[in-house]
């Protein structure tokens, strides 16, 4: 089952969503609003499209806290309609996972062992992260005092560029949707996203849940 006591936050496809509300079918409740019209996004394939010019973005509930040296990771099934500063997910004012560029993806934490890190795939993997076509976005956070971060693409771990500081085993809040601290907006369309946290996933589940993700849309 993709419920399980480590998984805090499951904006499924095609369930619950509105421009206003996006449910969250982890059972924890803790639902993505949006009350202001203007920063709505647009019900898109079961997903949303948001506009970064708009300042689409939505609050959760309550805040996803993720302490120093826990285990986090988060599954974006998205289409990036920009690949420059798009946030994905924040602490307001603080913390963020944003897609940076098209090889880049930026991770910052706060408090102990707090880093603002970007991480660079190798050139081998050309532009994972390019416009224009759906793909599922896996970020990990490794446990413990090293906390280093390690990057998916449909499932398959992505080689970072030799010398890229990937460490930051500090804490995050989460709280908002498509936005980094109150900027940065993300441009594109979010179809699932699933946020885990406390203890890490294993090579098996990350590939199970990967496959889950890659056969619903279609990659």
């Amino acid at each position: 089952s993709m419920v399980g006591a480590d998984l805090k936050l499951w904006l499924r496809n095609g369930v619950g969503v509105t421009a206003a509300q996006w449910d969250d079918s982890s059972g924890n409740a803790n639902h993505a609003t949006q009350g202001t019209s203007g920063n709505q996004a647009t019900v898109s394939g079961g997903g949303l499209d948001f506009e970064s010019d708009n300042s689409d973005h939505y609050d959760l509930s309550s805040a996803i806290d993720i302490a120093v040296q826990e285990a986090f990771m988060g599954f974006f099934v998205i289409n990036l309609e920009s690949a420059s500063v798009e946030g994905l997910i924040g602490q307001t004012n603080n913390a963020f996972v944003e897609v940076q560029t098209n090889i880049k993806i930026k991770f910052k934490t706060t408090g102990t062992g707090g880093q603002n890190r970007s991480i660079q795939v190798h050139a081998d993997e050309g532009t994972p992260f390019a416009t224009g076509s759906k793909f599922v976005l896996g970020i990990k956070r490794d446990s413990g005092s090293t906390g280093n971060v390690h990057l998916y693409k449909n499932g398959n771990l992505l080689a970072i560029k030799a010398g890229e500081d990937i460490d930051s085993p500090g804490s995050m809040a989460i709280d908002t949707i498509g936005t980094k601290q109150e900027a940065n907006f993300f441009d594109g369309i979010m179809y699932e996203v699933l946020l885990y946290d406390t203890v890490d996933l294993t090579a098996s589940e990350i590939t199970k849940i990967s496959n889950y993700l890659n056969n619903k849309h279609g990659l």
